[in-house]
Order: C-alpha cells, then sequence, then structure tokens
C-alpha cells in the first residue's frame, strides 16, 4: 500500500500563472449559495488560497535576493515551498 502523506510533486509555475490561481479561488472563496448554511466544503480552497499566496510572496522574496545580489547568479529562480504537513 502506497503512503499518500510521503507522495510529493514539484510543480513549476510562472508568476502570471500563480496570479490567475489566486484570482480563481479568490472568486471561488466569495462565492455563497442560497440555502446552504455550512460551507465547510470552502475549507480547502481557503486552505489553497493561502498556500498560493505564500508561494506567489515567497517567489517574490526570491526574485528580490537575486535582484539585489546584482543577478550573479544565471540560474533560474526557484522558489521551495513545503505545506503544513511537512511535504
Amino acid at each position: 500500500m502506497i503512503d499518500k502523506t510521503k507522495i510529493s510533486a514539484v510543480i513549476r509555475y510562472t508568476l502570471p500563472e500563480i496570479d490567475y490561481h489566486i484570482n480563481a479561488l479568490e472568486n471561488v472563496t466569495r462565492l455563497r449559495i442560497y440555502g446552504l448554511e455550512s460551507m465547510d466544503f470552502m475549507k480547502p480552497y481557503e486552505k489553497l488560497l493561502k498556500d498560493m499566496k505564500k508561494i506567489r510572496t515567497d517567489l517574490l522574496n526570491k526574485y528580490d535576493d537575486a535582484v539585489a545580489d546584482n543577478n550573479k547568479s544565471v540560474e533560474p529562480i526557484i522558489g521551495e515551498y513545503c505545506n503544513d504537513e511537512g511535504v
């Protein structure tokens, strides 16, 4: 049996792609359905939105650090992110 908590993936995003995801998630989390009292199904989307905003901030900080170093490195800027579960 595969331990799903140990599965990880590297996903490459450009900054505009991250912004598109954030925009879509913000629109979804603003959605309110008439007659539905519990919005528990939104929690994963809210968590993903929070994670995507953190990824965006980390990527911009990494970019700012690279610019501050006068672009000494010619390697692409790759941000690293780990969620609360350590994955």
